[in-house]
């Protein structure tokens, strides 16, 4: 049974290569993707989703399509803003 004591609680956010996942027990009321589980005897009504296409890889090649497409770079190599100072990319095809 779920109970006022677990105030304290808190959730995760994997990202992974593809997709990135969210798990948490909500405050409120929220139906759609809560599943209850139970753990160590107590029922937790835990909201989990997972978001297709917003993972790591995904998202940094989206990124370097779009530095890419805007970069006016003679040499072929494209700054890449969130690296290290100096760490270009070789624009791929797609």
């Amino acid at each position: 049974m779920w109970t006022d004591a677990h105030d304290e609680l808190a959730g995760i956010l994997e990202m992974g290569g593809a997709s990135t996942q969210i798990a948490f027990v909500p405050k409120g009321n929220i139906l759609a993707d809560k599943f209850p589980v139970l753990i160590g005897g107590y029922r937790y009504p835990l909201y989990v989703h997972s978001y297709l296409y917003y993972g790591q890889n995904v998202v940094d090649n989206e990124l370097k399509k779009l530095l890419a497409a805007d970069s006016s770079s003679s040499t072929g190599s494209v700054v890449h803003p969130c690296m290290h100072r100096g760490k270009h990319f070789e624009p791929y095809s797609t």
